[in-house]
């Protein structure tokens, strides 16, 4: 199977920057600007990022009273090279509309922060609520706008503080009727940790097309004498309005509905070391659903507000739980999917 389609996504380990006086912004932006340069960004595309980021984390310091974060990560699709910006806040919230309108302002100033930021981003998005706070994510693509945009699509792993590389990796490719999703922990943080998730997402990607039963027990083989993971594969079948979920270990995982959520069960174990069962469960997939899986880096009560927020696009969905419920003390990874 060709995991080089068009629909296969990957991101790097985020960047994660915490905007709480005027003095991190540099540092913030000048490391981000990195990011987009070691990915081949031009000039004229790093300009746009320059701008973003210091609009975002000026608006983090004035419109908050403790500032916010701000998360980066590089996107790859083939040949296609991109950021992704998040912005998040647990300030008392805004008035979407009017926030995204230039000429508005609620600090007396001329108001141009957000409308700047949607017209120099290539996919935008925003998200408040009053009292809860506000997330902003956007992506810039170093190349003309482009027809697969991963709308449908969102994820990021941010490094345990203190750590530069993540033992949380994830995985999601969408090939022809079918979409498949990975979550992977290797144990512990750090370099060997790093080294067991990648091996996880090579042996994931080499043996798409299979059931997750089939594919978890493949990586189960391919970790032993490596520090060890636990993971989750989902598989859903368009076609057939099904998905079918095998993990092992402690990812959470939940498909979504307007009606009702289902937990997706993972079975005790570890990858590389101790896994006695592979089973499969499926649950019907509609057009209304949506799947969220998390590493032990969220709190396990990430789910509990998906009501308020689970009509919004991947990346807000993403961004959201994230903010409210990473523990903060270990590698945190979530990634979402819905239709199109």
């Amino acid at each position: 199977m060709d995991v080089k389609s068009p629909n296969a996504l990957t991101a790097a380990d985020a960047v994660s920057f915490s905007i709480t006086e005027s003095s991190q912004l540099g540092e913030a932006r000048r490391s981000i600007v990195k990011v987009a340069t070691d990915l081949g960004f031009s000039q004229a595309n790093i300009a746009r990022l320059e701008l973003v980021c210091t609009e975002l984390s000026t608006n983090l310091l004035k419109h908050t009273a403790h500032g916010g974060t701000l998360i980066a990560q590089g996107l790859i699709d083939h040949q296609h090279v991109g950021i992704e910006l998040f912005s998040l806040d647990q300030g008392r919230g805004m008035d979407v509309k009017k926030a995204q309108a230039d000429g508005y302002s609620s600090t007396g100033t001329m108001g141009t922060g957000l409308g700047a930021v949607s017209r120099n981003s290539d996919a935008f998005n925003i998200y408040s609520e009053v009292g809860s706070g506000s997330v902003v994510q956007l992506r810039i693509w170093n190349s003309a706008r482009k027809s697969c945009d991963y709308s449908s699509q969102a994820g990021f792993t941010v490094p345990k503080s203190g750590e530069l590389l993540s033992g949380d990796k994830w995985s999601m490719v969408k090939f022809e009727k079918t979409t498949y999703c990975l979550l992977i922990d290797g144990l512990g943080h750090g370099l060997e940790a790093c080294e067991a998730a990648t091996l996880a997402v090579k042996r994931f990607k080499e043996n798409l097309g299979k059931p997750p039963a089939v594919v978890l027990k493949a990586i189960h083989t391919s970790l032993r004498g490596s520090r060890g993971a636990v993971g989750a594969i989902a598989q859903i079948n368009h076609d057939l309005g099904k998905i079918y979920f095998c993990g092992l270990g402690n990812i959470s995982a939940i498909v979504s509905r307007e009606a009702d959520h289902k937990h997706l069960t993972s079975l005790n174990g570890t990858l590389g070391y101790e896994g006695r069962k592979f089973m499969e469960f499926t649950e019907p997939w509609t057009r209304d659903s949506s799947l969220i899986m998390h590493s032990d880096g969220l709190s396990s009560k990430t789910f509990e507000d998906l009501y308020n927020i689970q009509k919004q696009t991947p990346p807000i969905v993403a961004a959201w739980l994230y903010q409210k419920y990473s523990k903060g003390t270990d590698d945190s990874t979530i990634l979402v999917y819905k239709e199109d």
